[in-house]
């Protein structure tokens, strides 16, 4: 992911979380629950694209609900797990081909 991505991502979750932008008190903590929220999709086979707006703002609002749910048991709304899956759908296994079950 590129510093350039990061930092517009990192702009998105603080407006979504009502953070004011010059507000850098959490700015590391942010950082890292982006690298962790991109590194959990591409485990996952969702190889996003910086150039999507749409695969930005599955990145941003991943982020913000996994922080607003960080000390909850609650699972992942169906909004964001219908997201989720169907950018799934749309490039399986993140472009991977041959190899593995379905190779």
């Amino acid at each position: 992911m590129s510093d350039g991505y990061l930092a517009n991502v990192l702009n998105l979750v603080k407006a979504r979380l009502n953070r004011l932008a010059a507000d850098a008190s959490l700015d590391e903590y942010f950082r890292a629950r982006i690298g962790g929220a991109w590194d959990e999709l591409a485990a996952n086979g969702i190889a996003l694209d910086e150039t999507s707006s749409a695969d930005m703002m599955l990145l941003v609002d991943f982020v913000v609900w996994q922080y607003g749910n960080r000390d909850k048991a609650e699972a992942i709304p169906a909004w964001l797990h219908e997201r989720r899956k169907n950018r799934w759908l749309s490039n399986p296994f993140g472009g991977m081909t041959g190899g593995g079950i379905c190779g």
